[in-house]
Order: structure tokens, then C-alpha cells, then sequence
């Protein structure tokens, strides 16, 4: 069987049980949370029904937790970590699992798809993929309504951006956000822009997108409530860099939004933002951007131009550029 993580949820709320749950994606929010519900839902006395792993444990000690009957429990869970077994270690699962402990539960979690895990039997393949934006504003509506708390999908939009889908910041903001109106209360967009820390990530963005829209005067404020918060013109003049060269290799790359947030480290949904936010320059403008940002850094290091100096300088390059 093969799920969402919601599905998951679903699953283990209406009762049904696997011996096997393989949690395969690059959010570890997903993995946590699983955790976390396994735990308090199915097992007893942890400290006698609970064991862990990483992918390099030897087999026959995954397979030895798995098959130990629980104690004052009603099931025994086995966790493992980035376990990506070889030929032989398949054919070891395929037949201890075949028929399995009927009170044993195996959680593997991977970052990575492995085809041979999602063929053993009694598994339950659980996707652990970053979401959509749109996916997490659904998430954040449910929650906000689990909690007797009511929210648009305008305002639960704002709270993945600001946090850029990052799935740990989210889920802390939007509890954050829950408890502070309390049950019956209504979460409103001007309460999102109060309460939720924007990502720095995110308040560049906004600051380009403010220029590229020509509105100076609400740049030159993000910049004022930047450093009222504590950003220093050095963070704020690498941060600019980082952004705009990301601008750059989208303009010019081929490459898929997943790709390039490998290739950046950040969530596809910051590429996906970055990439509408790219048609507004001309490739020629981001690359002249680039190396004055460039040029300036270097200046900086060797004691040429201050940063407070480097920094306005940058900025008014980057407004003024066409």
C-alpha cells in the first residue's frame, strides 16, 4: 500500500495496522511526526518496546528487535534510519517478513527512493516529499480546525510563505498561532504578519520584489525593519548576493525547480518564487548585478570600502539598475 503522509495518519486513526512502514522523502518533519504518533498511539513502556537503528546496524539485529514479543505493550516498534540493504539483505527481509510477528512494527525512514524496500511484504509506503505550498495551507486550515480554531486560506498561504514550506517552522507557528487566540478564536491575516517571523530568505524577497515593482519607498523600509531587528549590512549584503545570483543561474538554467533547490539547499517552493520573481529582470541586468556585488564583496575583504558603504551601494545598483 502506498500513502500520503495524511493518508498515513488516516490509516493509523481508522485502526489499520502494518508490519512494515517505509517513510521515503527529504522532508525530516515527516519522519518525526510518524515517529512521534507510532509511539504514543501503539506502544507501552518504550523503554522495554522501542529500539533504533541506523542503515548501518547488521541485519540480524533489526530482524532480532523486530521479532521480540512486546512487554506490557501492545506492539514493539523497530526504527531505522537510511537503510538501503544490498541483494541479500532484501531476501533476508522478504522472508522474515513473509510472515511476520503479528506484534512487531518495522519503521524505516530514508531520505532516498529505494524500489526493493517497496516490494517487501506487509509494508506500507509512506510519501515524505516536501509539500506544495497549496498542500500546506490545506494542512494549516485542519489544524487550525482540530484545535477549534478557524483560519481563510488566505492567511494559512501567508504562513507557508513566510516560512517557506518548511514543515518544522510551519507546524510551530501555526500551534504558536493556535494558542494564542485560544479555542474560538479566528486567525486572521493581520495577526499572520504580527506574529509570524518572516524568514530572512523571505524579507529579500520581498525586498527585490519591491524594486522590481519600482516601489522604492517600501524597499528602503523591509531595509529599515531588516536592521531595526537586528540584520547587520554585512548579513543583508550576502543575503542580497545569494539571492540575486540564484536569480542569475534561473534566468539561464534549464534545470527543474527540484533540481535547482538541490543545488541551492533551499526548498523547491524558494526556487519557484525566485523563478517568477526572475522574468522581471533581463539576464544582462542580473549579471551586471552579480559582479558589482561581486566586485564590492572583494573590496570589502581588502580594505577598501566599508560595509555600511558596500551595502548602499549595492542597494542603490540594484534600484537603479535596467
Amino acid at each position: 500500500m502506498a500513502v500520503d503522509y495524511i493518508g498515513f495518519e488516516k490509516e493509523l486513526d481508522d485502526g489499520k495496522r502494518f508490519n512494515v512502514y517505509l517513510f521515503e522523502g527529504e522532508d525530516a518533519y515527516f519522519g518525526v511526526r510518524a515517529l512521534l504518533r507510532l509511539k504514543s498511539l501503539l506502544i507501552t513502556e518504550p523503554e522495554l518496546n522501542y529500539a533504533e537503528f541506523d542503515g548501518k546496524a547488521e541485519i540480524s539485529e533489526i530482524i532480532g528487535s523486530f521479532n521480540m514479543y512486546p512487554f506490557i505493550s501492545e506492539y514493539r516498534l523497530t526504527v531505522v534510519r537510511e537503510f538501503y540493504p544490498n541483494k541479500d539483505g532484501i531476501k533476508v527481509l522478504n522472508k522474515e517478513l513473509d510472515n511476520p510477528n503479528d506484534r512487531g512494527i518495522l519503521a524505516i525512514i530514508n531520505q532516498k527512493v529505494n524500489a526493493d524496500l517497496k516490494k517487501l511484504p506487509n509494508v506500507c509506503v509512506v510519501d515524505c516529499s516536501r509539500w506544495k505550498d497549496t498542500t500546506i495551507a490545506r494542512w494549516i486550515r485542519k489544524e487550525c480546525g482540530d484545535n477549534g480554531v478557524a483560519i481563510d486560506g488566505f492567511a494559512a498561504g501567508k504562513i507557508a510563505e513566510y516560512c517557506l514550506c518548511d514543515m518544522f517552522r510551519v507546524s510551530n507557528e501555526t500551534k504558536k498561532l493556535c494558542d494564542h487566540v485560544g479555542n474560538g478564536g479566528i486567525i486572521t491575516e493581520k495577526l499572520v504578519n504580527e506574529l509570524v517571523w518572516q524568514d530572512n530568505e523571505h524579507q529579500i524577497y520581498n525586498l527585490t520584489d519591491q524594486v522590481c515593482r519600482r516601489k522604492f519607498d517600501s524597499a528602503l523600509s523591509i531595509i529599515r525593519d531588516m536592521m531595526a531587528k537586528g540584520e547587520s549590512p554585512q548579513r543583508l549584503s550576502v543575503s542580497l548576493y545569494n539571492h540575486f545570483r540564484r536569480l542569475l543561474h534561473i534566468a539561464i538554467s534549464g534545470e527543474s525547480d527540484l533540481e535547482l533547490a538541490s543545488l541551492f539547499g533551499v526548498k523547491e517552493f524558494a526556487i519557484k518564487k525566485s523563478r517568477e520573481q526572475a522574468k522581471f529582470f533581463k539576464v544582462r541586468s542580473l549579471k551586471r548585478t552579480v559582479d558589482f556585488l561581486t566586485e564590492t564583496d572583494f573590496k570589502v575583504k581588502c580594505g577598501l570600502l566599508g560595509i555600511d558603504e558596500t551595502f548602499w551601494l549595492a542597494i542603490f545598483k540594484i534600484m537603479t539598475e535596467d
